[in-house]
């Protein structure tokens, strides 16, 4: 409740829930009594007072005991007189709003009693909301105090001089830690503000992180003070520990704090791009076609999607041919413009647009996913590159330091940071095509803090190198290889969760190839040296362990994958083709790869072309083991797939792929089930009968955006709508041999529940447009009610979709075209009959004479699922590593039982974020 000068409440100071939510109450509270008129049954003018009296008393009652029992009275005695003098203040504001109400309900038609009640009540609630934000700030003031006590902490152990003070200070240091911890964590759930609460969680994740690095460089300093690593180490760890305290009281105070975790959440410029464009070719109506100015805006759009897809083309790690896919897909969209443009300006002028341009929007859209499928992949191509081995760098790097060889340690130590920039710089790169705040948020934050750790590895190492005997040192750099690893692990992660189980095992099966291509070069270079042969030997051996590594990759990713789904059919087809993988063809490549280094290694300086030739042929035996049992996984995982779901590079690629519910699965006899003969169609009608479909869903997209709108729950017209786009979604899939649907006469059934929805649908318009009260808007209703009647007919007689087959010479034909081409362009007409329907009824609601059942609540946001069934994150890294924690939580929901549960960034690494948009 507002109002000017004194008596406002300034919600923007609320920083509690707990503050919050007794404001609230007190709001509905003196708001039932200046407003609840007619009262409701049962009501009395003088119990709304006498309630608000009784809530007054125990607030005071309430405010009196939490003043006596507050852990600063004896610190801060200014504090708690503020506190009591606030509190008095309520009271007698709550005196004068009791007594006003009274006089005000005595005499309830006065309107300068009315006024003065509602001034006093106003009056009490900025007193209430002052002593609440007073209170809370206090509170806020005893946690930074702690944050003061262990920042003191950590300059009495950075001045401490000896092992024994070092240590003694530490133990003060982790208790002051894990009660600090406590009282964050409960903190941050009270926290109004999400970003406040995420920064807070991040502060206290970097403080629990890095004081066991800031004690291990700290007694390794004290040991070597006179070396410039242990310097270096030691300022690193000591700058990070304030940070997180500064980054801690920041927050706690409401200020924003240096490093700020939400605010590394944005979205990359490209896919804002890419979305924006695709939400403004879709004009509804001629009029909206401004000329020039529309096509200067698309134009120029389309130019910076196409930029910013060079940056990626042009990228190192991209391959040749993904290049040229990209160059193409960017001409082909340029040209879907131009064309799609050009049907708009031919309609100008016109009440209606003609169908060539839902289909030139189609077209566009087509364009663009393809584009986007590339993009993706090239992204997914750099991500596996650089994240194949994240191990062995740091493990050189620790040996050669251990082996206290000085040269050695630098040459690698270099090498260690080329792989750090390597990994931080693909890690920012994997943003740009990502859509999810959250997932940006934890790899631009773990990539920045891997760019500060990284230098001080290597200082750990050069340390270690130059004193390889002492045991602080090997402690020093046992910590920072932890502390790299968890990092590692948490960038990797993250990175997978953004990335989707279609693109890895597509990028996964293109390397498997790549390598195999690599290991026969290397089999086929002539060696006129024991060292040339000694090089093509490594060439072969490092082709076939990377082919080995992916295939383990592959084998954990999809494991993984399979323990969110439970247990079915589907599930253990899969596993089994993992299982055929991991335990048979994987041991198999291996020991005939294995065989084939030896024999080289050995008489390889001797081979003839011919022994040449059967050492190809037998590498790429061994590779095609691997190669089609990871294409097998692919298949089995697809066969749980709407071919609306599948984005691959050939359409119809798989035979068999069905949806994956319960219907798709049924057993159906091979003659009666016609969604196999619709598969059989001949290529050049499977590809008209897909221009129709991508023209139905732009009209599906559109019906989405608009009854997306609308809460189902008490609107039966959104109930039916939905459902009926479900089912029309489901007889569009026949028409491509997948879906449901199995027989024609699945289909007529659908369309005689289309038909009955369709019915029931007009009924409840019908009853909007005769209670409305405004002529034209109940015309325009009732105008679309004859059209849903007749499209439900239509689709009645074109769900009979027959399909035959004929024998011309030896070749057999399947026919029906002229029959799914019409199904799908009337269930286009109809879908968009529903979504003018519905806008419609709600205009027509807004100007109705009497109360109907049907409640127009807008939809609240869509919450992230917790776990994807379909898409898992690409785990790319070395087959070494251990399988990763399996996500289980949205990223961006810090529940309650993660905070109070521990660690930050473990449960980071449980979380799940949507994979690519």
């Amino acid at each position: 409740m507002h109002a000017n000068g004194d008596t406002e409440i300034n919600f923007n100071r609320i920083r509690s829930k707990a503050v919050l939510k007794q404001v609230t109450q007190m709001i509905n509270e003196v708001t039932n009594i200046t407003e609840t008129f007619p009262l409701a049954q049962g009501q009395t003018a003088e119990g709304l007072v006498d309630t608000v009296d009784a809530a007054l008393v125990n607030f005071l009652e309430s405010g009196h005991f939490v003043v006596s029992k507050c852990p600063i009275a004896n610190k801060d005695p200014r504090s708690i007189e503020a506190l009591r003098e606030a509190l008095r203040f309520v009271q007698d504001k709550g005196q004068i709003m009791v007594q006003r109400s009274r006089d005000f309900v005595r005499d309830s038609t006065s309107t300068e009693k009315r006024k003065v009640a509602t001034l006093s009540g106003r009056s009490l609630l900025v007193a209430v909301a002052e002593f609440l934000i007073l209170a809370d700030s206090i509170d806020v003031k005893t946690i930074v105090d702690k944050v003061d006590e262990l920042r003191d902490t950590v300059h009495r152990m950075l001045e401490a001089d000896s092992k024994i003070e070092v240590d003694e200070q530490y133990k003060i240091l982790v208790s002051l830690i894990e009660e600090l911890d406590i009282t964050v964590r409960r903190r941050a759930v009270d926290l109004v503000k999400p970003n406040q609460r995420d920064d807070l969680l991040a502060a206290r994740s970097a403080l629990r992180q890095i004081a066991p690095l800031l004690f291990t460089s700290q007694r390794t300093f004290v040991r070597h003070p006179e070396h410039e690593e242990a310097q270096k180490n030691r300022a690193y760890t000591a700058k990070e520990m304030n940070s997180a305290l500064n980054a801690l009281e920041a927050v706690l105070n409401g200020q924003q704090p240096e490093i700020i975790f939400s605010e590394y959440g944005r979205i990359g410029d490209l896919i804002d791009k890419i979305e924006t464009f695709q939400n403004k070719i879709e004009l509804e109506r001629p009029g909206d076609y401004k000329g020039h100015l529309t096509r200067r805006e698309l134009e120029g759009l389309v130019e910076e999607i196409v930029s910013g897809s060079a940056s990626i083309a042009d990228s190192g790690s991209t391959r040749d041919t993904r290049k040229q896919k990209i160059v193409d897909e960017c001409n082909n969209l340029r040209q879907a413009l131009q064309d799609l443009l050009s049907e708009y300006e031919k309609s100008v002028g016109q009440r209606q647009f003609t169908d060539d341009i839902p289909l030139g929007i189609a077209q566009v859209h087509k364009r663009t996913k393809d584009l986007r499928r590339h993009l993706r992949r090239a992204i997914v191509d750099h991500i596996s590159d650089a994240f194949l081995d994240t191990r062995t760098p740091l493990i050189l790097l620790i040996e050669s330091a251990k082996e206290g060889h000085e040269e050695n340690t630098k040459y690698r130590a270099q090498m260690f940071q080329e792989h750090a920039n390597e990994i931080i710089e693909v890690a920012r790169f994997s943003c740009q095509l990502s859509a999810d705040k959250e997932g940006i948020s934890v790899i631009q934050l773990t990539a920045s803090q891997l760019e500060r750790l990284a230098p001080q590895v290597s200082q750990s190492a050069l340390l270690l190198c130059a004193e390889p005997s002492s045991k602080q040192a090997q402690e020093n750099m046992e910590s920072y290889k932890n502390m790299w690893f968890e990092k590692v692990g948490l960038l990797t992660t993250a990175l997978d969760n953004i990335t989707t189980l279609d693109d890895f095992l597509a990028v996964s099966e293109a390397h498997i190839v790549e390598d195999c291509e690599r290991g026969i070069k290397g089999i086929l270079e002539n060696a006129s040296t024991p060292e040339d042969n000694a090089a093509n030997c490594g060439v072969v051996d490092c082709a076939a362990g990377s082919i080995r590594g992916r295939a383990l990759r592959v084998c954990d990713v999809v494991d993984a994958e399979m323990d969110f789904l439970r247990n079915s059919e589907y599930t253990e087809t899969v596993k089994q083709a993992v299982k055929i993988l991991r335990t048979q063809r994987v041991d198999e490549f291996a020991e005939r790869a294995s065989n084939l280094a030896y024999r080289q290694e050995a008489t390889g300086l001797t081979w003839d072309a011919d022994q040449k030739d059967n050492e190809m042929n037998e590498f790429i035996n061994a590779c095609t083991l691997v190669h089609d049992a990871v294409k097998d996984i692919r298949h089995a995982l697809l066969m749980n797939r709407s071919m609306n779901d599948v984005d691959s590079d050939v359409e119809y690629e798989v035979e068999g792929t069905n949806a994956g519910n319960s219907d798709a699965n049924r057993t159906i006899p091979e003659q009666e089930n016609q969604q196999n003969l619709m598969r059989r169609l001949p290529e050049e009608e499977k590809q008209k009968i897909q221009a129709q479909i991508d023209i139905f869903r732009v009209t599906q997209n559109r019906f989405e955006r608009e009854v997306a709108k609308w809460d189902e729950t008490g609107n039966d017209i959104i109930t039916l709508a939905n459902n009926m786009c479900k089912i029309m979604m489901s007889m569009t899939e026949f028409t491509r041999g997948c879906g449901p649907l199995k027989t024609t006469m699945d289909v007529i059934r659908a369309a005689q529940e289309i038909s009955l929805n369709g019915s029931k649908l007009n009924v409840l318009a019908k009853q909007i447009s005769d209670a409305s009260v405004d002529s034209r808007t109940k015309e325009d209703l009732l105008s679309y009610l004859p059209k849903i009647t007749l499209y439900c007919q239509q689709l009645n007689i074109c769900s009979k979709v027959k399909a035959d087959i004929t024998q011309i010479g030896n070749e057999m034909v399947v026919s029906a075209l002229d029959s799914a081409m019409s199904l799908i362009q009337t269930a286009r007409n109809l879908l968009d009959t529903v979504v003018q329907t519905v806008k419609a009824a709600y205009i027509a609601s807004t100007k109705i004479g009497r109360k109907l059942n049907i409640e127009w609540r807008m939809a609240p946001p869509k919450k992230q699922p917790l776990v994807r069934p379909q898409k898992n994150s690409a785990i790319i890294r070395r087959a070494s590593e251990r399988r990763p924690l399996q996500p289980a939580k949205v990223l961006a929901e810090f529940t309650r039982n993660d905070i109070e549960s521990g660690d930050f960034e473990l449960n980071n690494q449980k979380r799940r974020v949507n994979g690519y948009s």
